[in-house]
């Protein structure tokens, strides 16, 4: 059961840790030519490449990120990844979308990885200076096509938050087993790089539905799924991103 955890960790640790070392910096929208050249070095695994775009002026490791890339095309590669720029944030600061694909072959049993996330970027002199994740979400996968599931988990709530985690199996199963368990990933996890261990159990709702909450500092919550079904076995994770509550006013004194 590890072993599409372990690969799934992978992808998720660089897209959730391996950028996300950087603080909100300068904002302002990427160069097209930036943009081209972030492209062209994760399409061709270019490390050095890579690691020029990054401003010394950042708190994130070069290597660091590198590292965790080269990793990542170890167990999928070669890996296809697709770079957008999307409409500027309010605030100044550009949307950046990545797309990610690849393969990998564990025990015999090839495991394919999709991979998505939004996030709003600041550079400086044509280098990435800061970003902010705004979305993200995995999937690891054995079966020549992914399992119809549906992730009902939103992409942001608020700190203290009560919320629910429900994956719906969108085509129910009329005869089989179908087994699967939800975990949540600490960010410890995710900065090693580690395996999640996760606890399967027997499903008979067509999914799986999980009641939790949302920490009481603002950051992120990583939720990751197992479902062990007849066509294959999937594993996704998605990060919730957590909000600062505004404090409540006070009422006015009454005279």
């Amino acid at each position: 059961m590890s072993i599409p955890a372990r690969l799934l960790s992978t992808a998720t640790a660089w897209a959730l840790a391996c950028l996300s070392s950087l603080q909100t910096g300068l904002g302002a929208q990427l160069d097209d030519q930036l943009v081209d050249r972030l492209h062209r070095a994760l399409n061709g695994n270019d490390t050095e490449g890579l690691a020029a775009l990054i401003s010394e002026e950042g708190a994130i490791d070069p290597q660091q990120l590198t590292g965790r890339l080269e990793r990542l095309a170890e167990n999928f590669g070669p890996l296809t990844w697709q770079v957008k720029q999307g409409h500027p944030l309010q605030d100044g600061r550009a949307r950046l979308e990545l797309l990610v694909s690849g393969m990998g072959t564990v025990a015999g049993v090839t495991y394919h990885l999709d991979a998505s996330q939004a996030l709003a970027v600041s550079s400086h002199q044509d280098q990435i200076l800061s970003q902010e994740i705004l979305s993200e979400e995995s999937w690891v996968y054995s079966s020549s096509q992914r399992l119809p599931v549906t992730l009902l988990i939103p992409d942001a709530v608020l700190t203290g938050q009560r919320y629910d985690v429900d994956v719906i199996l969108d085509e129910p199963l009329e005869n089989g087993l179908l087994a699967g368990g939800i975990l949540e990933v600490s960010p410890q996890a995710l900065e090693t790089m580690g395996a999640p261990t996760i606890q399967l159990s027997a499903l008979h709702a067509g999914g799986l539905f999980k009641r939790v909450q949302a920490p009481y500092t603002p950051g992120g919550q990583t939720w990751t799924v197992m479902l062990i079904h007849p066509d294959g076995t999937l594993v996704a994770s998605k990060r919730v991103q957590v909000n600062h509550t505004p404090p409540l006013s006070t009422p006015p004194s009454l005279p």
